[in-house]
């Protein structure tokens, strides 16, 4: 075989394998880089995505924690707010206030309840601590007592008001003027300082406080 001959031939294989390789890449190797690619690119956004389901699982976590306490927190304001005026349960408490003033069940001469009014403004917030519903959500209810006692039972009563286990905010305590040479009535304390006094007061509902557990569970 002469030297031209060789060359020839080895121009030709040459050719044929960067013809082969070039067939390889088109056919093999370049689908397959993409391909690969593609996986890359499927890995980094299932990696970003358990990223962020793991801070979405620490914050629940972390709300769970929480529940135990919120728990106490809602039944606290339940009894403070009750959803409902609960008015025999609220005068069985009043009632109770009295008699650890030592003013007896008869010298509470009357209570009288007005129906439920909207707090405030619609939208404007309640300003209570742990309390997210509008003070539009919030009602009160005017209260008015008339009771007759000593001035340390009057006191006693009134600092027991503010104590009961609902809510309530003492407005104003007047004086009931007796007519002169009035005999005392069955319902008024005959101590000798006895005094006669109407209290009007404010008590409150307010939507029940909904457990965030039920909720997501029925969601």
């Amino acid at each position: 075989m002469s030297l031209t001959s060789a060359r020839k031939t080895t121009l030709i294989g040459t050719a044929i394998l960067l013809v082969a390789l070039v067939a390889a890449w088109m056919l093999v190797l370049s689908p397959r880089s993409d391909a690969v690619a593609a996986v890359n690119a499927e890995v980094t956004a299932a990696e970003e995505a358990n990223q962020a389901l793991r801070v979405q699982i620490e914050a629940l976590r972390a709300r769970q924690a929480q529940l135990p306490e919120l728990r106490e927190v809602s039944k606290a304001l339940d009894r403070r707010f009750p959803p409902t005026a609960e008015q025999a349960k609220l005068f069985k408490m009043i009632t109770a206030a009295a008699a650890q003033a030592g003013i007896a069940p008869q010298h509470l001469a009357s209570m009288t309840m007005d129906p439920p009014a909207a707090v405030g403004a619609a939208g404007t917030s309640a300003q209570l601590p742990g309390v997210s519903a509008p003070i539009g959500q919030i009602a009160a209810q005017k209260l008015t007592i008339n009771v007759s006692g000593t001035p340390s039972q009057i006191r006693a009563f009134v600092g027991n008001l503010e104590k009961l286990p609902r809510a309530f905010a003492v407005n104003t305590i007047g004086f009931v003027q007796q007519a002169a040479g009035t005999s005392p009535t069955e319902d008024v304390s005959t101590a000798p300082d006895a005094q006669t006094v109407t209290i009007t007061g404010e008590m409150f509902v307010m939507p029940k406080v909904e457990d965030p557990a039920a909720s997501s569970k029925t969601g």
